[in-house]
């Protein structure tokens, strides 16, 4: 593969990509208090973080997981040379999906799956991978001079368009229109007399 073709914030979004996914995937976010003492006994008391977890929580760590891979799913299809088509700028989608991963982060550390828990080394990775993933993202904006403004915009055009192209039937067009001057009320005119005007 030919790395030259990624831009400095595809390079960064990617990694950041990757160190969320071995956050969320394999490394423990909880732990007991009493974790250590547990652990010289042979117990170990450290989970994951898709352990335990309630409907809510397994919806942010699917996006979390949907982040990171989007963090390197775009690195890689540009170094594959494919085109894909997206409703706005694979910088703005990358810099959006930093921030949700950061904030369910953030979340997931404020409500733990059991109150008393311990934050473990996992958690934290996961975070700075979402803002590894943040960063890239907006380096990347700022390479392809994308705002989030125009890509709100390019949503609400592709949404616009759509609505456009679903709105009521098709104009039915008028009746071909014939060739010459309309008849006149009435009727044609019968031709002159052969002869002219001229007197009998």
């Amino acid at each position: 593969m030919d790395f030259s073709k990624l831009k400095p914030g595809e390079i960064v979004a990617a990694i950041g990509g990757v160190v969320l996914l071995v956050g969320i995937l394999f490394l423990n976010w909880y732990g007991m208090p009493s974790g250590k003492f547990l652990a010289g006994l042979g117990i170990d008391t450290s989970v994951g973080a898709w352990r335990g977890n309630n409907f809510l929580e397994v919806v942010a760590n699917l996006i979390i997981l949907a982040a990171g891979i989007v963090g390197i799913g775009l690195a890689v299809v540009k170094l594959a040379s494919k085109s894909v088509s997206l409703p706005v700028a694979a910088s703005a989608l990358t810099a959006g999906a930093g921030i949700a991963a950061a904030v369910m982060v953030v979340l997931r550390m404020v409500f733990k799956p059991v109150s008393g828990l311990d934050l473990e080394f996992g958690i934290f990775v996961a975070l700075v991978g979402a803002v590894v993933l943040l960063v890239g993202g907006w380096m990347s904006m700022k390479e392809e001079g994308t705002t989030f403004t125009e890509a709100k915009d390019q949503i609400g055009d592709r949404m616009g368009g759509k609505s456009d192209s679903e709105g009521g039937p098709p104009s039915q067009g008028g009746p071909p229109s014939q060739g010459g001057d309309p008849p006149s009320p009435g009727g044609s005119a019968p031709p002159p007399p052969p002869g002219g005007d001229s007197a009998a």
